[in-house]
């Protein structure tokens, strides 16, 4: 069907577009060699009421949404699935702003191929006047069992696909999918033999330059499949470019599973720091909000400069970023949503009541009119899903990895390995870490979903 996996994907949102709306409902198909290899669907609860219009469009209801994840707890996953594979959508610009968006808020790089089965429609079938997904459905007689649902209306462009390449031919769905996409092209410096070594299997990637230093690490479950992703994009913006002209060659190290590339992932990029890895590059020093009580009681909030690696007391801490602007930018954030207090969380210094009491959006706790009690359960529901898990065990843990590798780890830092040798003996390796807040997110997924992996020292 394609020349690399392809996700056939479509979303349901709360309205508006990729900058302000949220992914409501979210599906995908993964298709490999022309079959379906992985499907996936899930609600998402956006954070805010839904319209009614909206509700009235799709079906979904603000109740359906009360206990659905977050789109952070099931990033991970979509990621996964969409890794290394084209984006395959109906006017695929809509759902691609939604998802690379969501997905970078949570530090995820997301550039795929694009594909749009609207231009495909055109393409194909330039005598149909009209090609909305509704329209296709009922020309093409695609059965369609929940309409406006993301798992159905992405089912139909894939079925759409699939039935336009045995009308029109596998020449003419080649052509429209060139029209839309850049063949594949390897950069200057890279040939097709040093391509052809890199083994369709997890692991780390290293892009150099001509003097051998790393300009970019990433990794991926399929190492071929990602690393050309980079040159193959829909669309090149500069620093895609400048890494595919400074690129003279490209090592790699496969691993045995995704949890084993993520944690190589990191640890790579903080001892190599390639230039165009910004997001993991290690930081001694982070921005951090931390929590605090006044002389009356209420809850305050400030941004910390602190060295995490040395911090003993992580479940007070509320929040890591990169830099204090975008700490401060999230208590913005959370103080327009909530109804914090802006003198309370170190964003006015005024005397006296604060600005937003004056508009109607500060409840007095500034001035004592609200009281502490309720001001504070606030504040705490506020920030309660950006703190820093407490260690949830009594000690030590064993977490398996892969067949023949355990990780041990303590309070979210990784304090070594235990490998199974050929002989049926065991090797324990410990390690000197600190705690590092991308390892801790890493750990997190993968400790609330591989619970049997888990075995207490």
């Amino acid at each position: 069907m394609f020349n690399l996996p392809a996700v056939f994907v479509d979303i349901e949102t709360n309205g508006g577009n990729g900058d302000r709306g949220r992914i409501t409902e979210i599906a995908l198909i993964r298709v490999e060699e022309g079959e379906v290899v992985e499907e996936y669907t899930t609600l998402i609860n956006p954070g805010s009421p839904i319209p009614y219009w909206i509700t009235r469009l799709t079906g979904i209801t603000n109740d359906d949404l009360v206990d659905a994840p977050y789109f952070d707890e099931v990033a991970g996953e979509i990621a996964r699935i969409l890794d290394g594979a084209i984006f395959v959508a109906h006017n695929v610009r809509f759902d691609f702003s939604f998802v690379k968006r969501q997905l970078e808020a949570v530090g995820y790089t997301f550039r795929p191929k694009l594909f749009c089965t609207v231009r495909m429609s055109r393409a194909l079938y330039p005598e149909n006047k009209g090609h909305s997904l509704e329209k296709i459905i009922a020309r093409h007689g695609i059965s369609v069992d929940d309409r406006h649902r993301a798992y159905a209306d992405a089912k139909a462009i894939y079925d759409f696909t699939k039935l336009a390449i045995k009308e029109k031919g596998f020449d003419a769905f080649q052509a429209s999918y060139l029209l839309q996409t850049k063949t594949k092209t390897l950069p200057p410096n890279i040939d097709e033999a040093q391509f052809a070594r890199i083994p369709q299997t997890p692991g780390v990637y290293i892009f150099e330059d001509d003097e051998g230093r790393p300009l970019y690490v990433g990794k991926s479950v399929n190492l071929r499949a990602r690393v050309m992703s980079h040159f193959a994009n829909d669309t090149k913006i500069a620093k895609e470019m400048k890494l595919s002209l400074g690129s003279h060659s490209i090592s790699f190290i496969e691993t045995d599973t995704e949890i084993e590339a993520l944690l190589l992932e990191s640890a790579k990029v903080k001892e190599l720091q390639p230039i165009h890895n910004r997001l993991l590059r290690r930081k001694t020093q982070q921005a951090v909000l931390v929590k605090q009580e006044n002389g009356d009681g209420y809850t305050t909030i400030e941004i910390e400069s602190r060295d995490l690696s040395d911090e003993t007391e992580l479940d007070k801490i509320y929040g890591v970023y990169t830099s204090r602007m975008k700490a401060k930018g999230q208590l913005e954030s959370l103080t327009k949503t909530f109804q914090l207090c802006p003198k309370l969380v170190g964003l006015e210094k005024a005397v006296g009541a604060c600005f937003r009491y004056h508009l109607g959006f500060c409840k007095g706790a500034c001035i004592g009119k609200e009281p502490a009690e309720l001001y504070n359960r606030r504040v705490e529901y506020a920030l309660e899903r950006s703190r820093i898990e407490a260690w949830p065990f009594k000690g030590e843990l064993a977490v398996t990895i892969s067949p023949t590798k355990a990780l041990i780890v303590d309070q979210w830092v990784i304090k070594g390995y235990v490998t199974a040798l050929e002989d049926g003996s065991t090797h324990m390796e410990r390690l000197i870490n600190g705690f590092d807040m991308d390892t801790y997110k890493i750990l997190r997924a993968y400790l609330r979903n591989h619970k049997a992996q888990i075995q207490l020292l």
